[in-house]
């Protein structure tokens, strides 16, 4: 009886998700009748950019006409490739992200920003504590090894490319070659990092160092600069060039009279206000012109590193810096005055305001997920009552089942909006951008397969020790952790402990760790270690739990103290399937371990986001077909060591 009624709770509960699945977005909250997402890059964490942007997007919305959604991503390439599947219609971009939102994204630059103290652009600098023993570029290119630096985004101006542009290509030097650790931040991660002596050197820009003295000056007391590059023209801002005409309109409009006109002096100067936390002036009209220097500073990058590549022939070297030059040659000199309005975009004086909107709160879906929730416990209530001969199910458990089904089903509706599982008809629907992106992983690309082979050990080494330290840790963690073992005030603690090990991921831990004993891979083993211990313990605990007392009972019917119990009763139990338990691990950390060099705890998982950020397909694939080999061998490893064990 039992088991039909549950049968049928459970084929109703699928009934009622297929139900919920095939409700139309529509049904669930009322599109916007216009929308426009607008792409902001990550040069300091999100929860900032979001506070110094939300004013602005505001008002961009209220004058436009246009719903806005903001989109941040967690570095430039995020945006980029947005851009380029038209999740962002329009972007503030550096100069080099831009260009390649021109060349990847259908973008066009169609504006560019200014500064508020009328500067005509910013500089990419070097920073180093103020204590540091670096006083001059000189200082950091001995390549010795022991310098850790701290580089921006692979598509960042002053982060990136011009480092390698004016320092590195010159001089013939490959970052990863020369220093001891590199790790790729935003600009505000960086001085961080510099500030608290946690890189030795690092990429930042002028603005950036104006923003830091500002909101945070005892952060600006501690950084020193180094070097200076030459001034790097005003970001660009950027739609696709498929954006409806309207559209254009609207928002060329908005970014040509922003903190220029207003109704009121009082406008004005909350409008400039505004943008002077963004560190911005005002805008002017631009065009694709404007990323002229980028592209030629690309060229003069490109011709650095090719003469100073000694696999190169001689014939090869003349033929690459022969082609560049003709390049370099056909790059006309840019002119402010040329910065012109983008063709298609006529003058637009005038344009409807709305106002500012008001408290939407979702009606129709509240009735909705309270009339399913409703339905699904009187549903439940009814499928639970006894029906025939047999004892009857108390009312009071009925209501309570009845309930926890009504709560979970209710909970999965109002969270298919949120969730955004109506899009799931999209996977089908843009299949073919699917298959473009991952077109360019199928030109699988070797050059550097020997630095990504020894990246990937030194990765499967981090899993090692991070497992071997966990293991040592969860034996006497995960008997404290067991009722049948521990007494229950020493239990309780554990397992709470326990709890928050798990709870915290390894990037979160690893960063800790890194501001203990600094960049490289000692930081990614204690980051897995402690991660892990907290699985362990669970494991190897619920595994004492479960095992047989008759041994243990034995062992104390001779007379035997408590440590003799778990030495002689209680681990030659669980020894295999702990085993087994710290096995899997093993192999979960491998994968677990290529994450860890984001945040320059070692191994491969630095290479491997470097190369998807400077879109680099088939070099990723490389990467990626490496730790697909490396995890299937730990596996099969594993395996047999398991059954052997067994």
């Amino acid at each position: 009886m039992k088991n039909s009624v549950l049968s049928l709770k459970l084929g109703a509960l699928l009934l009622l998700a297929l139900a919920i699945i095939s409700i139309p977005s529509s049904a669930q909250e009322e599109p916007p009748v216009t929308e426009f997402n607008f792409g902001i890059i990550t040069t300091e964490s999100s929860d900032n950019l979001s506070t110094l942007w939300t004013p602005f997007l505001k008002d961009m919305g209220e004058m436009t006409g246009l719903k806005i959604n903001a989109f941040f991503a967690a570095d430039y390439s995020g945006i980029i490739e947005a851009m380029r599947f038209g999740e962002v219609e329009a972007a503030w971009f550096s100069n080099k992200s831009g260009l390649e939102a021109i060349r990847r994204s259908n973008g066009e630059v169609f504006a560019k920003a200014t500064y508020p103290d009328g500067a005509p652009g910013y500089k990419s600098v070097l920073l180093v504590p103020v204590d540091s023993p670096y006083h001059k570029l000189e200082d950091i290119l001995k390549c010795d090894k022991t310098i850790n630096f701290g580089m921006g985004d692979p598509n960042s101006t002053s982060g990136t490319l011009m480092p390698m542009a004016y320092i590195f290509a010159p001089n013939g030097i490959i970052p990863s070659e020369c220093f001891k650790n590199v790790r790729n931040a935003t600009h505000e991660a960086n001085g961080m990092a510099v500030a608290n002596n946690l890189l030795d050197v690092a990429t930042n820009n002028t603005t950036n160092l104006k923003r830091l003295g500002r909101t945070q000056p005892h952060i600006l007391e501690r950084i020193r600069v180094i070097w200076e590059s030459p001034l790097i023209q005003t970001d660009p801002i950027i739609w696709r060039k498929d954006v409806p005409l309207e559209v254009k309109q609207k928002l060329f409009y908005f970014f040509m009279t922003y903190g220029r006109r207003a109704e009121n002096p009082t406008e004005l100067q909350r409008q400039r206000e505004i943008l002077g936390e963004l560190d911005f002036g005002t805008f002017l009209p631009a065009n694709d012109r404007h990323l002229d220097p980028i592209i030629r500073l690309e060229i003069i990058r490109d011709m650095a590193m090719a003469r100073n590549d000694y696999d190169l022939t001689d014939e090869e070297r003349a033929d690459s810096l022969k082609v560049l030059e003709e390049k370099l040659q056909k790059m006309q000199a840019v002119d402010d005055s040329s910065f012109i309005v983008p063709k298609g975009i006529p003058d637009y004086e005038g344009q409807g305001s709305r106002g500012p909107q008001g408290l939407n709160i979702p009606w129709s879906r509240i009735i909705f997920t309270l009339s399913v929730g409703i339905i699904a416990f009187g549903f439940f209530l009814w499928s639970s009552a006894t029906r025939g001969a047999g004892p009857k199910a108390p009312i009071k458990d009925r209501l309570f089942d009845a309930s926890v089904w009504a709560i979970f089903i209710s909970a999965l509706v109002w969270a298919f909006v949120a969730a955004e599982i109506f899009k799931a008809p999209l996977l089908y629907d843009n299949r073919d951008r699917m298959g473009e992106y991952a077109g360019g992983f199928l030109k699988i690309d070797f050059k550097d397969g020997g630095l990504y082979l020894h990246q990937m050990s030194i990765t499967i080494q981090i899993a090692l020790w991070g497992t071997f330290l966990s293991v040592i840790a969860a034996i006497p963690l995960g008997l404290l952790s067991a009722h049948n073992v521990a007494p229950s005030w020493v239990v309780f603690p554990v397992r709470r402990l326990m709890d928050a090990f798990r709870s915290i991921n390894e990037l979160v831990i690893g960063t800790m760790f890194v501001v203990t004993v600094g960049l490289g891979p000692f930081a990614g083993v204690l980051a897995l270690a402690v991660h892990t211990t907290g699985v362990l313990s669970k494991l190897f605990s619920e595994a004492v739990e479960a095992m047989d007392p008759g041994p243990v009972e034995g062992v104390r019917a001779t007379g035997a103290k408590s440590i003799h119990e778990v030495v002689w009763g209680v681990i030659p139990q669980v020894a295999p399937l702990w085993t087994s338990y710290a096995l899997y691990r093993f192999e979960s950390n491998t994968r677990s371990a290529t994450i860890l060099g984001l945040i320059g705890a070692g191994g491969i998982g630095q290479l491997l986001f470097e190369q998807i950020r400077s879109f680099q397909y088939g070099k990723t694939a490389a990467i990626l077909l490496i730790i697909i080999i490396a995890v299937t061998l730990v596996d099969f490893l594993s395996q047999v060591l398991r059954k052997r064990l067994m």
